[in-house]
Order: structure tokens, then C-alpha cells, then sequence
């Protein structure tokens, strides 16, 4: 075994053992999709995943800000236009608002359907179509995405059915509640907080590759 893979397990085990967790999540998932039918226990596992989904944006390694920022609207003020650590926090609270129904009303495919929608669409977006349009071999959340949030849709898309077909309504339903969400949880908070002069940044470490910028002045700013 070289020493340079030594020296970097040492320094990278706790995340090469996180990985390999959710891996191993995953693939459990996946494997008794066919025996796991509580609808309650999916959805909590599908909530956790959203919270160490945000984690992996945000926190370690936490650059998604950066790719959004510099990688997709080319900002000058990276650090706090157009998306900034406010709108960020209002945008990623209101993801409470479609995942405790489903856990609460499990019952209610079309409670239960658009945060397992939502779940496989990051993975998607995160794996394959960020990567795509930015030139980039990962993107922040793609780990959490593609190893917990895929595995626990298809899995309960599985036992949904067992149930019986999923009706016309509660499709129609799913997919009104999840562009509400999108447009009241996700663009609003980012469109009404967009503010050159504001003073919520992000830190230099959340703009990861995409460089480093020092806080917009609010003052200096002003026009």
C-alpha cells in the first residue's frame, strides 16, 4: 500500500467511512425494497436524508453556494449575490413544509409522492445535470442524492404500488403540491432576498474552488 494513499486516508477516513455508510444504506434499501412497505419509516429515512443532503451543500464540503453563485449567475459578489446565506436558510427551512406531512399522513400518497419526486430529481440534478452545465465531476449534495435519496424513492414508489395503482388525482395533486413548493419554498425566498447590499455572505470556504471574495460593503455599494 503507497504512502501517498495512506497519507490521505488519514486524513479523509471519517468521510470515506460517511460514504460508505450511505452507501451501504442504499444498497440495503434497494435490495429489500420488495419486504420494506411501511410508508411511515420511508419517509423519516427520506426527511433524514434532506437534512445531511443540506449538510453536504452547505457544511462538508459545503460549496454549493459558490457553484451557484460564481459556477451558474457569474456574480461579480459571490459571497452574497444573488444567493446569499438569508435566502439560503429560508429557502432550506421551508423543505419542513413538504416532508412532515409525509411523515405525519403516510397514508396520503399525494403528501407522501412529492418529497420522494423531489428526492430523485436532486439526484438527477446533482449527479448528472449540474456536473453537465459546469464542467465539474461532482456537485455538492450528489452523494447524499444518488446513495440515500435515490435508493428510498425507488423503494417507496415500490411499496406504493403494492397498494394499488397510483390514481390520476393523486398524481394531479402531487404535482400541484410540488410546484407550489418549488415556486413558494425554493424561487421565493431566493428572488425576494436577492440583495446586492446584503450583509448575510457566505463564508470563503462555501465558495470552495469557485475562489474567494472578500464581503460586499453595504455602504459602498449603494448606488
Amino acid at each position: 500500500m503507497s504512502e501517498r494513499f495512506l497519507d490521505f486516508y488519514r486524513r479523509e477516513w471519517p468521510r470515506v467511512a460517511a460514504v460508505q455508510a450511505m452507501a451501504l444504506g442504499g444498497a440495503s434499501l434497494l435490495i429489500g425494497r420488495k419486504r420494506q412497505k411501511n410508508l411511515r419509516a420511508l419517509a423519516v429515512m427520506n426527511a433524514m436524508t434532506m437534512c445531511a443532503h443540506q449538510y453536504e451543500e452547505y457544511v462538508d464540503p459545503g460549496w454549493f453556494p459558490g457553484m451557484v453563485n460564481v459556477g451558474m449567475f457569474k456574480s461579480d459578489q459571490p459571497l452574497n449575490y444573488p444567493f446569499n446565506a438569508n435566502s439560503a436558510m429560508c429557502a432550506n427551512i421551508s423543505f419542513r413544509a413538504l416532508y412532515v406531512p409525509a411523515m405525519i399522513f403516510p397514508r396520503t400518497t399525494w403528501l407522501g409522492l412529492p418529497p420522494v419526486l423531489l428526492g430523485i430529481g436532486q439526484a438527477f440534478a446533482h449527479g448528472i445535470l449540474m456536473p453537465a452545465i459546469l464542467g465539474t465531476k461532482y456537485s455538492p449534495g450528489a452523494l447524499t442524492a444518488g446513495l440515500l435519496h435515490l435508493p428510498i424513492g425507488i423503494n417507496y414508489l415500490t411499496a406504493v404500488r403494492e397498494q394499488g395503482p397510483i390514481s390520476r388525482d393523486d398524481w394531479l395533486k402531487t404535482v400541484a403540491v410540488l410546484a407550489g413548493f418549488l415556486v413558494l419554498g425554493v424561487a421565493a425566498p431566493n428572488v425576494l432576498a436577492a440583495d446586492k447590499n446584503s450583509p448575510y455572505h457566505f463564508d470563503a470556504k462555501q465558495l470552495g474552488p469557485y475562489g474567494s471574495a472578500k464581503p460586499a460593503d453595504p455602504v459602498a455599494t449603494q448606488p
